[in-house]
């Protein structure tokens, strides 16, 4: 067996031998029709232009044609450290805001709007300067009434429901430390329309509908003081930096600067730092780049460059001992130790990342082998935060049962000593500069990965040639390097942050202020929105899966399905192996799955198999979820077949230790008891299990704690070494030839007889027939509420088209009604949505899904608002019809690609369908009218009976308030978790 490994190493130094450093250097070129000029560097792998038009706008393009969509993104460098720091949150403010239109759209008569909102102005001002709280509720109610007046002139959501007709998805903005980014992903064919919505976006931006949206800014500030991972972050924060910004001033800003918010400051930060010589368009996909900078400059000519105020600040005091801080809150405790580096331009940012890796790759790093791997600890990892200012490497951990996190953190560091002594090879330095260009190619593959990686160059001010160059740089960095860097970087100046358990007594929420609906006139439409929604695009012709062509199927010995996808793009392979049959057939599988990574072989230990598949630039995976196995190996398509034979050996010869399996069931155990003390596990995934089927459903469903001390190791490690025994399939996406695959699996996957799967565990579900609410107390300043209702029937392909509209049309994004309604008009929530949800497999129900995010002091009036819409679906032609524009123009320039040919294709196998339903919903779409819609609703929706799932704090909601929404009954953690 030992030679197996004798290739591995022979084609791993071929590999990196052959990487011979490029050249990268800027050149200048010209389009074609002499206009514009613009850089790229040479052997640039994403080749993107950067031009700089006359005004100083930057517009930086990189080409991909895999298919016709665009990832876009706006950047203004500017975030919340340039906050006036007597007026935080104003960046994230104004983000939001800029989602309400200008002067030509959002508003139905400008002239009577504007003089509504210049009183808004002078009222926010005053309100601002008074500080007895009568007259402030007075000013207030001042304020509430005139917006009221304000929103019968405007029209809500009219950004968001053009770039609905367009077909751009993923539409959205976020504020960090030194970047306001917003974001799209739009068809090819609708770049002039989306350029021309996103000029006038900028031109003239109305702060409209304030005291609503104030209200949503709100509730993400309530949403982050529930927040314990985001508590300890800010903490870190606060402690390393407290001279500069990053540390003295958070992104959603502080309660009282919140409270008194100035639409003048406001706006003044918009004339400050929305420049063009301050921002920026990022475009990654399928376009012409000449025809599309010709279009950028036009309609961006407008714009006129100013100074831009420099960020100044002082350095940070050295300290020559570790600064502690404590953060208190219910979930399950933690630590995060802090070093602060200097910012992203700097050689010491690529030091850095070299260090990250040695720490922790997830695959063969220090903390992965010697903490992780080992179960020393509950959890450990490294991460980094890489700015323009400065950097962060950030070291984290669980402690296990009767472990202190100051052990955790002790290990941590011992970890970063072996760095600072060199105990670490130049042969892993090696496999280091090889993964990292994997996770390179990984990165770039997808549109979003490509404009990330050029946004967060652009806002760091990291020369693109230094991006484009990064691998190569780093893989001349020698291990003396990085112990030199290690030891003068990582000192006794250094911050620890312990996250423990317990009430956070200085919480003080936002209070629910007094304020009425308002209008969102959702019948009416500006010109130029009506002129953007009616101007017709080039037409684009979808693209659907054929099942029979797309996919290449063979039966490996005859037996095993293997569905084959060639990868044309680059030289990285997918393969799966998959079973149907997960926790619900067999209780130990997931623990099986979960043990894997801790045992050796009859050859090799743990450590050695992880090393070796790091060395390969390869990585396995396993993951189980109730009815299916995955098993997952990615990596270097050159090293596919050794790293097969490696995934084989693995499996066929896996070791039984008890050991490992003891120290398993420790952690295990630990994690459950911690899971309980999370709040999305408790909502999500225990409280909606419960509401659908009851006590006794999937999430409770585990192996008890006397159950799991009685395993032994050898039943476990058999049923890894049977899994392939069992009928399984197996996916491939990569550059190799079908043949070569073949061959490879012929060679290195045996196939014997194959089993049945087990018999699988059916749960009962819940039939809704009155409204219950089930309710579990949680300490938080939120409520979350779920609406659930089970449907008669199973899975029926031929209502797919319908469900799309309707989802597309009802509640499934930020122009649906839901959103519309809750938000825009009452402001009841942050997020909020419904949808008729489609089963997983073929046999199980379709369910109506709700949900409303919410203070807890809103709860009373949140929950009529959804059931008002769950109760009647209000008629407007013009959403409809957009939805039917968005579902379209979706459709037609989707492209499904990748492996995500052969998940879809086995998917629709599962649930008995033999082609592509979008093909279904495509040719629907103009075929439905709005009575098919209420037809759909009044039979699906209408005076349905719901199951509501409810977590909050006791002490803020009442049982009464409970009650008079459906038959009460209070769970404890104990009925959720099952244990």
């Amino acid at each position: 067996m030992k030679n197996i490994f004798v290739p591995f190493l022979t084609m791993m130094t071929i590999y990196t031998s052959a990487q011979q450093p490029a050249k990268y250097e800027l050149v200048e070129k010209t389009s074609p029709d002499g206009k514009y000029k613009y850089n790229i560097v040479t052997n640039d792998l994403l080749k993107v232009r950067m031009y700089t038009l006359p005004n100083g706008l930057t517009v930086l393009l990189s080409v991909n044609a895999l298919e016709p969509r665009i990832q876009t993104m706006i950047a203004t460098k500017a975030g919340s450290k340039n906050d006036p720091a007597d007026n935080t949150g104003l960046a994230h403010y104004l983000e939001h805001m800029l989602f309400k239109g200008t002067d030509k759209y959002g508003t139905k008569d400008w002239e009577k709007e504007k003089e509504q909102l210049d009183k808004i102005d002078a009222l926010y001002e005053k309100y601002n300067k008074t500080t007895d709280e009568i007259a402030r509720k007075n000013i207030y109610h001042e304020i509430d009434s005139v917006s009221g007046e304000a929103s019968k002139y405007a029209i809500a959501n009219e950004y968001d429901k053009m770039v609905q007709s367009i077909g751009a998805t993923k539409t959205n903005a976020f504020t960090s430390v030194e970047q306001t980014v917003y974001v799209n992903d739009i068809p090819s064919n609708q770049i002039e329309k989306w350029l021309s919505i996103e000029a006038e976006r900028y031109r003239n931006p109305v702060l409209r509908l304030f005291h609503t949206e104030l209200e949503a800014v709100y509730e993400e500030k309530n949403i982050s003081l529930d927040n314990d991972n985001r508590k300890v972050y800010e903490a870190m924060l606060a402690n390393m930096f407290t001279n500069h910004a990053y540390g003295t001033q958070t992104t959603i800003g502080t309660v009282e600067h919140l409270k008194n918010p100035s639409l003048v400051k406001i706006r003044n930060y918009y004339n400050t730092y929305y420049v063009p010589n301050n921002m920026a368009i990022i475009m990654s996909g399928d376009f012409d780049p000449d025809k599309v900078i010709d279009m950028i400059a036009n309609k961006f000519s407008y714009m006129q460059p100013k100074p831009v105020p420099p960020y100044n600040f002082k350095s940070e005091p050295v300290h020559t001992a570790p600064v502690i801080a404590n953060v208190y809150g219910p979930d399950a405790e933690n630590l995060m130790i802090g070093f602060r580096l200097p910012g992203a331009a700097s050689n010491e940012a690529r030091l850095l990342q070299i260090v990250d890796y040695l720490l922790s790759n997830s695959k063969a790093g220090l903390i992965d082998l010697n903490l992780v791997k080992k179960q020393k600890v509950l959890a450990a990892g490294s991460s980094v935060w890489i700015n323009k200012d400065y950097c962060i490497h950030m070291l984290t951990g669980k402690a296990k049962d009767k472990q202190s996190l100051e052990e955790v953190k002790d290990m941590l560091l011992a970890q970063m000593d072996l760095i600072k002594k060199g105990e670490f090879d130049d042969e892993t330095l090696k496999a280091i500069i090889n993964n990292f260009r994997v996770d390179q190619i990984k990165e770039n593959e997808s549109n979003n990965g490509r404009a990330r990686t050029i946004l967060d160059a652009f806002c760091t001010g990291v020369p693109w040639k230094e991006v484009a160059s990064l691998s190569d740089d780093l893989a001349q960095i020698t291990k003396q390097e990085i112990v030199d860097f290690a030891n003068k970087y990582y000192t006794s100046d250094f911050v620890i942050v312990y996250k423990r358990q317990g009430e956070n007594k200085a919480v003080k929420k936002i209070v629910k202020p007094e304020i009425h609906a308002v209008q969102v006139n959702r019948n009416d439409r500006s010109s130029f929105a009506k002129n953007v929604i009616e101007t017709k695009a080039l037409p684009m012709i979808p693209k659907f899966i054929d099942y029979d062509t797309d996919i290449q199927k063979f039966k490996l010995a005859g037996k095993v399905p293997v569905y084959y996808v060639q990868n044309t793009e680059n030289g990285l392979f997918k393969l799966y192996y998959v079973l149907d049959m997960g926790k619900l057939h067999n209780l130990k599988l997931p623990f099986a799955m979960n043990l894997l990574q801790y045992l050796g072989t009859d050859k090799f230990t743990a450590e050695q198999i992880s090393k070796e598949f790091f060395k390969l630039a390869c990585d396995f995976s396993v993951s189980v979820n109730d009815d299916q196995v995955y098993i997952n190996l990615s990596g270097l398509d050159e090293n596919f077949a050794p790293a097969v034979r490696l995934l084989e050996h693995l499996l066929s010869n896996i070791k039984p230790e008890q050991q490992p399996l003891n120290d398993l069931v420790e952690r295990t155990l630990k994690s459950r008891a911690d899971s309980k003390l999370n709040k999305g596990n408790v909502f999500r995934n225990g409280l909606r299990n419960y509401g659908m089927y009851g006590k006794d459903n999937p999430f409770t469903y585990n192996l008890k704690a006397e159950e799991l001390k009685a395993l032994k190791a050898e039943e476990i490690t058999d049923l890894i070494k049977e899994l392939t025994t069992y009928q399984h399939k197996i996916f491939y996406y990569g550059p190799r030839r079908f043949a070569e695959v073949n061959a490879v699996l012929n060679s290195e996957h045996k196939v014997n007889s194959l089993k049945n799967y087990p018999k699988r565990k059916e749960f009962k579900r819940t039939e809704m027939v009155a409204n219950t609410v089930i309710f579990t107390d949680y300490k938080m300043v939120q409520a979350e509420i779920m609406w659930l209702n089970k449907l008669p029937g199973k899975y029926d392909s031929t209502l797919t088209p319908i469900t799309s509209l309707f989802n597309e049309y009802f509640g499934g994004g930020m122009s649906s009604l839901v959103f519309q309604t809750i938000r825009e008009s009452k402001a009841l929530a942050y997020s909020t949505y419904s949808f008729y949800q489609t089963p997983n497999r073929k046999n199980d129900p379709y369910y109506i899904v709700a949900y409303v995010g919410t203070q807890a002091d809103k709860m009373n009036d949140a929950i009529p608002a959804m059931n008002d819409l769950l109760q009647s679906m209000p008629k407007t032609e013009m959403a409809f019809n957009a939805a039917k524009d968005a579902l379209r123009n979706k459709l037609e320039t989707e492209r499904i690609n990748k492996e995500g040919i052969i998940f879809n294709f086995a998917q629709a196998e599962l649930m008995g369908v033999h082609h592509d339903t979008r093909k279904d919903i495509y040719a629907a779409i103009d075929k439905f009218t709005f009575e098919d819609l209420q037809k759909f609703y009044e039979t699906n929706y209408k005076g349905k009976s719901f199951t509501y799932c409810i977590m909050g704090s006791k002490d803020k909601i009442k049982e009464d308030d409970l009650k008079k929404v459906g038959v009460l009954t209070v769970l404890t953690l104990e009925d959720i978790f099952g244990y």
